[in-house]
C-alpha cells in the first residue's frame, strides 16, 4: 500500500495541493507582506514548527493524526521547493507527481506480496529523478 492505487483525481488534488501551496502560501504571501519568498518560506515552516509541538491537543485521535500528516507534508513541501527554487515549482510539482506515481506503478505492477516488498519499493525509489 505505498498510495493505495494512484489514479488521475489524486495526481490532479496533489498537483492543486501543491500549486496552492506555492501560490498562496508564498507568492501571494510575499507580494503581500512585501516580502522575499524566502523569508516567507522560513516563516510559514516556523509557524509549522510551533503547530506541531501543539497537534497533541487536538482531542479525536484520528484528526490530530491527520492534522499531523498533513503539517508534516506541507512543511516537507516546501523544504523541497526550497530547495530546488520558488522558480521551478511547475518542474518540481511535475516532478513529485511523476515520483508518486512511479511509487505506487512499481509496487502493484512488480512487488506487491514479495517478501521484501516495500524494502525494494524504498529502493527504487532511490533511482526516480528528476
Amino acid at each position: 500500500m505505498p498510495i493505495c492505487g494512484f489514479n488521475q483525481s489524486m495526481v490532479e488534488g496533489l498537483s492543486d495541493f501543491h500549486k496552492g501551496l506555492v501560490e498562496h502560501g508564498i507568492i501571494m504571501r510575499s507580494e503581500k507582506k512585501s516580502q522575499s519568498f524566502e523569508k516567507t518560506i522560513e516563516k510559514e515552516l516556523d509557524d509549522m514548527s510551533r503547530f506541531r509541538k501543539e497537534i497533541q491537543r487536538i482531542e479525536d485521535p484520528e484528526i490530530q493524526e491527520i492534522t499531523e500528516a498533513l503539517t508534516n507534508y506541507a512543511s516537507a513541501f516546501y523544504k523541497f521547493v526550497q530547495k530546488k527554487g520558488i522558480k521551478n515549482y511547475a518542474k518540481t510539482i511535475n516532478f513529485l507527481n511523476k515520483f508518486y506515481f512511479e511509487m505506487d506503478n512499481k509496487y502493484y505492477s512488480e512487488l506487491e506480496g514479495k517478501p521484501e516488498d516495500m524494502k525494494e519499493l524504498a529502493i527504487y525509489l532511490n533511482t526516480i529523478k528528476d
